[in-house]
């Protein structure tokens, strides 16, 4: 509801009206609502997810909201030329498959046909009764598979993300554990770590990843080179799938993170390290933590 909601135009709306300086408490309220139930836009909007807000199947990043600029549905971008803007990145185990190919080949050269599924081959020549009596009934085609193009290609990597972190990272004891086992998957699968951001591009892997799917939408499984905010979002999709507490934050520049709260006697707040020393926990305020987050 709140997906189509936004797609008629309703964010615009109560963005507008929560802007201006006489807004009602009621357009506040009702704009935070619809964001809660549309964590996509409520990221693009606001730039950061709490804690408890879960990252679901259906889930893209479109990057950080331009003033004057409309939320746009992840078909909308899907059907939109690629280009050399900052891809979309998706979150789901369930996708489209590319087109199926033809079962078979007909040959005019060599007199044969081909199965392409099997790989055999049938000579053409003298038939027999009993064929000759079969070609005499219509053949039936099998109905067509209509491709789902509302949604990006099947992540299968992202399938086999949560399989693993849900047998080796969320048995593990304490919290502690399970985020530095986290942090060090997300940046294996990524890249590994990263020292020098200026020796590690991704922007050739990115782009050829929308030439290869045709799209500007990129699951993120399909991501084998990754930066901060790529990794901060897979942490947090992974994250949320182990009930692992973890936010995610929009920074200036490609930049993102993960921040995520221990008790010791009182709450502390740090952000997790995906980049040069993943696993490593910086506290909120601190110097290190500064660093992540800027240039």
């Amino acid at each position: 509801m709140a997906k189509e909601l936004n797609k008629n135009g309703a964010l615009r709306v109560l963005m507008d009206m929560s802007g201006e300086d006489s807004a009602s408490n009621l357009a506040v309220v009702a704009l935070e609502k619809l964001l809660q139930y549309d964590l996509a836009a409520k990221y693009w909007h606001l730039g950061t997810l709490s804690q408890t807000d879960i990252i679901k199947d259906g889930f893209y990043d479109t990057g950080a909201h331009k003033p004057g600029d409309d939320f746009k549905s992840c078909k909308y971008l899907m059907d939109k030329k690629v280009d050399n803007k900052r891809a979309v990145l998706y979150i789901g185990t369930q996708g489209s498959e590319p087109e199926p190919v033809d079962l078979k080949s007909e040959s005019s050269t060599t007199g044969s046909s081909t199965n392409i599924k099997t790989g055999r081959g049938t000579a053409k020549g003298k038939k027999s009764h009993k064929e000759e009596k079969k070609e005499e009934l219509p053949e039936v085609e099998p109905p067509k598979e209509i491709k789902d193009t509302s949604k990006p290609r099947t992540d299968a990597s992202f399938k086999e993300y949560i399989e693993e972190v849900n047998n080796t990272v969320k048995p593990l004891p304490t919290q502690i554990d399970q985020i530095k086992a986290l942090a060090t998957f997300v940046s294996n699968q990524m890249g590994g770590p990263v020292t020098d951001l200026s020796k590690f591009s991704c922007d050739l892997h990115i782009s050829q990843l929308k030439a290869d799917l045709k799209s500007n939408v990129i699951p993120i499984g399909f991501i084998k080179r990754g930066i901060y905010y790529h990794r901060a979002l897979l942490f947090k999709a992974l994250a949320d799938r182990i009930a692992l507490p973890s936010s995610l934050v929009r920074g200036d520049y490609n930049r993102a993170w993960n921040e995520i709260t221990l008790m010791d006697g009182k709450a502390k707040h740090y952000i997790v390290d995906l980049m040069g020393g993943p696993g490593t926990l910086m506290e909120v305020g601190g110097h290190a933590a500064g660093v992540y987050k800027k240039l």
